[in-house]
C-alpha cells in the first residue's frame, strides 16, 4: 500500500533530516521543529518512486535528494505561513514556526533550511560532481525567481485581485508554486539516467499535471475537511480572499478535473515505456484520494 511505502520513506528521510539539522543552537531547534514534524512527505516519496524506474542511484543518495526536497519544501511552508504572506497559525498539526519561535526566527530558520538543502547535496559522497551540479541546478531553478518564489508572489497578488482569476491564470500560479518542486522531485529520481529530450518532456508533463491535481485537491480539502484532519487551518483561502479551483469549478468538477489530470499524467509517463512505475502511479492516485 502507498501509505506503508510513504511511511517507510518518511522514517529514512526523518533520520537524515535529524542528523543534518542537529540540535546545538536555537536556529537548529527551530528548523527541526518544522522539518521533522509529522507530514506526508509526498515529494520525498516521488523521488524514491522515480528512482525505482532504474537502479542507477545509490540508495543513500536517494535519501539525500529526498531530504533536500523536504528541507526546501519546509522552508517554503514556514515562509508561506508568515503574517506578511498567508498568515496561518497551524501547520502539520502544531503551531506554525513563527507562532512558536517568532517571526524573525521563522524567517531565519527558513533561510537556513534552504541553504542546508543545497549543502547536503554537495556533501553526498556517492553522487558524482556532475550529478551534484545537475541536482543543484534543478533545485535552484524549481525554487527561484521563475519557479516557486514567483508562484508565491503571484498567489499573493491573487488575494488582492479585484477581478476573478480565470482557470488558465490559476494553473500558471500553481504550476510554479506547487508543480515546480514536484517536477524537481520526479527528475531527481532520474538524475543518473541519460534521458533524451522527449523522455524528459514526458516526465515534466507527468509532473506538471500531477502538481495541478495535487493543488486542486488541496483547494477542495480546504473547504470540505476540518482543521484537525488537515493539520492546518481550513477555509484559509476564503480568509485570504483567494480565487481557487473550487471557486471556479465547484467541488465535484474540481475532483473530476484532478482525476482527469492524473490519468493524463500517467499516460505521459507510459510514453517513455518505463519499468517499475507502480509506486509512481500509486502515489499519483493517492494524491487525489487523500483527506489531508
Amino acid at each position: 500500500m502507498v501509505s506503508q511505502y510513504l511511511s517507510e520513506v518518511k522514517e529514512l528521510v526523518k533520520t537524515k533530516l535529524t542528523e543534518s539539522i542537529g540540535n546545538s543552537n536555537p536556529v537548529e531547534k527551530s528548523m527541526a521543529y518544522s522539518a521533522i514534524a509529522e507530514s506526508k512527505m509526498v515529494r520525498a516519496g516521488l523521488i524514491f518512486a522515480s528512482s525505482e524506474m532504474s537502479s542507477s542511484l545509490e540508495h543513500d543518495s536517494v535519501i539525500t535528494l529526498a531530504a533536500s526536497i523536504e528541507l526546501m519544501h519546509t522552508y517554503s511552508l514556514i515562509h508561506d505561513d508568515l503574517p506578511c504572506m498567508d498568515d496561518d497559525d497551524i501547520r502539520r498539526n502544531q503551531p506554525s514556526n513563527h507562532v512558536k519561535y517568532g517571526e524573525a526566527n521563522a524567517v531565519l530558520s527558513g533561510d537556513a533550511l534552504q541553504a542546508l538543502a543545497y549543502e547536503i547535496i554537495c556533501n553526498d559522497i556517492y553522487l558524482s560532481d556532475n550529478n551534484k551540479v545537475k541536482a543543484l541546478k534543478l533545485l535552484s531553478h524549481a525554487c527561484g525567481k521563475n519557479g516557486m518564489v514567483l508562484g508565491q508572489h503571484l498567489d499573493i497578488d491573487n488575494e488582492n485581485n479585484l477581478a476573478k482569476t480565470d482557470q488558465e491564470s490559476l494553473d500558471h500560479i500553481h504550476q510554479l508554486k506547487t508543480g515546480k518542486l514536484i517536477e524537481c522531485s520526479v527528475l531527481f529520481g532520474q538524475l543518473n539516467n541519460d534521458l533524451n529530450d522527449n523522455e524528459i518532456q514526458n516526465l515534466k508533463s507527468f509532473s506538471r499535471k500531477l502538481g495541478l491535481a495535487f493543488q486542486i485537491i488541496d483547494d477542495v480539502l480546504d473547504v470540505t475537511e476540518s482543521s484537525e484532519v488537515l493539520g492546518k487551518n481550513n477555509n484559509s483561502d476564503i480568509k485570504n480572499n483567494k480565487d481557487t479551483y473550487v471557486n471556479i469549478l465547484g467541488v465535484e468538477s474540481s475532483r473530476a478535473r484532478a482525476k482527469s489530470l492524473v490519468e493524463s499524467a500517467i499516460a505521459d509517463l507510459n510514453n517513455n515505456n518505463p519499468t517499475n512505475i507502480d509506486k509512481l502511479v500509486d502515489i499519483a492516485y493517492y494524491l487525489i484520494n487523500r483527506r489531508n
